[in-house]
Order: structure tokens, then C-alpha cells, then sequence
């Protein structure tokens, strides 16, 4: 038998197989820190990928190409590249082809600053609390103290609830303590919703934020089992998650999905709440500027009547989190914070502040064993435990400036407690109702 016809791996290699090497790409990727792994043409030093950033300054025009066969940079996209000779098919294909956008969809429209003051100069980016003077630091942490003092911001309830609907899930000893911290906090928030009566006929539930979905499904079961009427459930959320929990519901009537960012949504042109009088937003740890994005999205809903249909925003149930990821440009409450004293700078230092609350440390655990200030963790002039009561205190500010938006829109707003420290830090929510 010949051995070249025989399986690969039997048949005998030539010389040149055994001491040439395959030609790697010579592009160096900036991203990974590397240079590319394909392996390229006899004779070329880039693979067709990167022929086109092979710093070759002769490359013809996009009008010069005609049928020439090499790459060039995707004009609707130019991270990737494409054979000059199938440029007008590409275009017809490409992923990064501008879609038109539906009608619920106009950017940036719940990003706006409102007219919340015009302190919108620019600062200095990547701006660190270790850059920044001590002496200015504390000004800017006895303002905050002051502001917390002068309202009483800290003063929350605690509401812990907990809904029917979880009693057999949260009985479940096969759940480790990961599965049934979540159910804790869904089951809280959805009692305060019906507490808040919030659950009637004619309501449409927006999960904003909704991710893969849990309190969606909760909700969407809940109203299964009730005898309400003409009620659904609306997930929004920019992204399309994998295991989506809204899946298992069967009843693809009740319960809907969207991809959109919170900014760009308009709740009155969407089909799917036509028959909606009454929206109840939701949402379980509403990261950061999320949260500025729906409470706008919810009062352009009352406001803006031009579009419109019987849809009226009743209320809502936000559980906060990640207060370092708000910013100016979309933070509701800058009207509050500068009426205070709380400019555009301090705000920014306000917001790595925060941080304190929530973070730990910040340091290695042999840097923590290693401390010789007896545990305090001395830093800014102030100790561990100071810098949690600031970071604490620098995220209700950060509320109260909110709840002071929603009351000048129409909305009567407050803070509880909706569980305990052992299942989140972040066990704040924000409940409001229309006026």
C-alpha cells in the first residue's frame, strides 16, 4: 500500500515539512498584547486580515480599485476589512449596516440634562481621589456631611416583604445561598408591589434593566395565577442575554421582550402597551445611571401627551445600585446637588466616593495582614469605617437629589430598606407613586 494514500497522521513528511515553520502574521495586536497568530501567504508578511494595516501607504483609493484583489477597510466599519472586489456586496451585509431604528426608539432622548443647571464645564478626565489636596478633599466631605445633616437624608425604613408566590422556592434546601439571595430580593420587591397596589387591570409591568429576566418571570407568574385583567409584562434591556429566565413562560401574551437602551425608549409609541392604561416600572439593582434613564423614561411617559393613547405612568420600584456609574451628563438630581453647593468637579469626586460603601478595602489581603495602623486602614486622613459611613452617605445624597427631581415631575418618592445587609449591600430601594 502506498503510504501516501494511508491516514495523515501515518504518512511520512517531506524534509521541508519537518524544518520549515509556518510565517505568522507580523501585526501586532494592540488590544491582546500580541502579535496575530494567523499564519500568512507565501511571500506576504500580513495575514488578508491585516494586509490592510500593514502601514503600506501605496494602497490605492477606494475609486482605483476596480477589480484589484486586495483589502481594504470596511468603509461602515474599518475594525475589519474586506476584498476590494466584493465592496458592493458587503455593504448589502454588513453588521455594522445603520438599521432603521423603530418608532419606540430616539437617542438619547431620556439622556438629557433637563436644564439642571449649566455648570457643564469639563474636567479633568480620569480624575483620582488621590490626586486630589487633602484640604480640599475634606471641604468637599464636611459639605457632604452638613447636606446629609441639614435633611435627614439617612433617616429609611426598613420594608422587608416577602410575596406568596415564593414561599415554596425560598423553602427549596437544595438552593445554595447564591440562588436564594436573589430570591430574597425578588420576593421583597414584589411584595412591595403589591403593597403598594400597584397590581390592578390594565397595567403594564417594565422590568428595566431586565437582564436574563428573573423578576420578569416572577411578575409574569404572579399574574397568571391572579384574576386581573388585560396586564402584561415588558422586559427592556440593551443587551441579549444568554438562559433568559422569561423564556419558561409559556404565555407569550403576558410577557414580552425588547432590546433598546433605557435612554433612547419612548413607552408611548411601543404597540405592545396600546391597550395599557397604567406602566409600573421595576427594576432589581438599576446600575447607576440606569436608574436616571427610567425615572425619565416614566415622567416623558405623563408628560408628553402629543403621542397619544390612555398610557399614564402610575408609579414604580427601583432597587439602586452602583452609584459610581452614574454621571452629570444624565444624573436627575443636578438641580438639588448645585442648589447645595455640589458642582460639576464635586460631583465627580462624589461619585469614586461612593465606592467606599460598598468595596472593601481596596487592598490585597497581605497588604491588609501587613497594616500597622491596628486594622484601621488609614487613608485620606480618614479610617475604614469612615470612609463606609461617607460612601453610605455620599449614595443617599445622591438619592435625595432624585426623589427631589421626581417630586418637581409630578411624583411622591422615598427610600427603604428592602433587605437586609447579609443578603445585599446594596439594599436600598426607591418607590414612587404618581401624584
Amino acid at each position: 500500500m502506498d503510504p501516501s494514500n494511508g491516514p495523515a497522521e501515518k504518512r511520512p513528511k517531506t524534509s521541508a515539512e519537518d524544518t520549515t515553520e509556518p510565517i505568522r502574521c507580523k501585526h501586532f495586536v494592540q488590544r491582546k498584547k500580541r502579535y496575530c497568530k494567523m499564519t500568512v501567504g507565501r511571500g506576504k508578511q500580513y495575514c488578508g486580515e491585516h494586509e490592510v494595516h500593514s502601514g503600506n501607504d501605496n494602497l490605492p483609493s477606494l475609486e482605483a480599485l476596480g477589480s484589484s484583489p486586495g483589502r481594504i477597510p470596511c468603509p461602515l466599519d474599518p475594525k475589519h476589512s474586506i476584498a476590494a472586489t466584493k465592496l458592493e456586496k458587503h455593504l448589502k451585509i454588513c453588521n455594522a449596516k445603520p438599521k432603521e431604528l423603530p418608532a419606540y426608539v430616539q437617542v438619547g432622548i431620556n439622556a438629557s440634562s433637563d436644564g439642571e443647571g449649566s455648570d457643564l464645564l469639563n474636567t479633568e478626565e480620569n480624575l483620582k481621589l488621590s490626586d486630589v489636596p487633602k484640604d480640599e478633599l475634606m471641604a468637599l466631605v464636611n459639605k457632604i456631611e452638613t447636606v446629609f445633616e441639614e435633611i435627614q437624608i439617612g433617616v429609611i425604613d426598613e420594608l422587608i416583604l416577602e410575596h406568596d408566590a415564593f414561599k415554596e422556592e425560598l423553602g427549596n434546601e437544595t438552593y445554595g445561598p447564591q440562588t436564594l439571595k436573589h430570591l430574597v430580593q425578588s420576593a421583597s420587591l414584589l411584595g412591595i408591589v403589591e403593597r403598594e397596589n400597584f397590581f390592578q387591570n390594565d397595567v403594564a409591568f417594565v422590568e428595566f434593566g431586565a437582564g436574563k429576566g428573573q423578576v420578569a418571570f416572577w411578575l409574569a407568574t404572579i399574574l397568571q395565577q391572579s384574576d386581573l385583567t388585560n396586564v402584561k409584562v415588558f422586559l427592556v434591556d440593551r443587551a441579549s442575554h444568554r438562559h433568559k429566565k422569561d423564556n419558561k413562560i409559556e404565555d407569550r401574551e403576558i410577557i414580552q421582550r425588547v432590546r433598546a437602551d433605557i435612554g433612547d425608549l419612548v413607552l408611548r409609541k411601543l404597540d405592545v402597551l396600546k391597550d395599557s392604561k397604567k406602566v409600573v416600572g421595576v427594576g432589581k439593582h438599576l446600575c447607576g445611571g440606569a436608574t436616571d434613564l427610567a425615572l425619565r423614561c416614566l415622567i416623558r411617559a405623563n408628560l408628553d401627551k402629543s403621542e397619544g393613547g390612555q398610557l399614564q405612568s402610575e408609579g414604580f420600584v427601583f432597587a439602586l445600585c452602583c452609584h459610581h456609574r452614574c454621571d452629570w451628563k444624565t444624573y436627575a438630581g443636578k438641580k438639588f446637588l448645585l442648589a447645595k453647593g455640589i458642582s460639576r468637579k464635586a460631583f465627580d469626586l462624589v461619585v469614586k466616593m461612593v465606592s467606599w460603601a460598598v468595596c472593601g478595602t481596596g487592598t490585597s489581603r497581605e497588604r491588609r495582614n501587613n497594616d500597622t495602623d491596628g486594622g484601621e486602614g488609614i487613608k485620606y486622613g480618614l479610617s475604614r469605617a469612615q470612609r463606609e459611613e461617607i460612601g453610605w452617605k455620599c449614595k443617599r445624597m445622591l438619592d435625595w437629589g432624585r426623589i427631589q427631581y421626581l417630586k418637581e415631575n409630578g411624583f411622591e418618592a422615598e427610600l427603604k430598606f428592602y433587605a437586609k445587609t447579609e443578603i445585599t449591600l446594596e439594599n436600598v430601594c426607591l418607590i414612587g407613586h404618581i401624584k
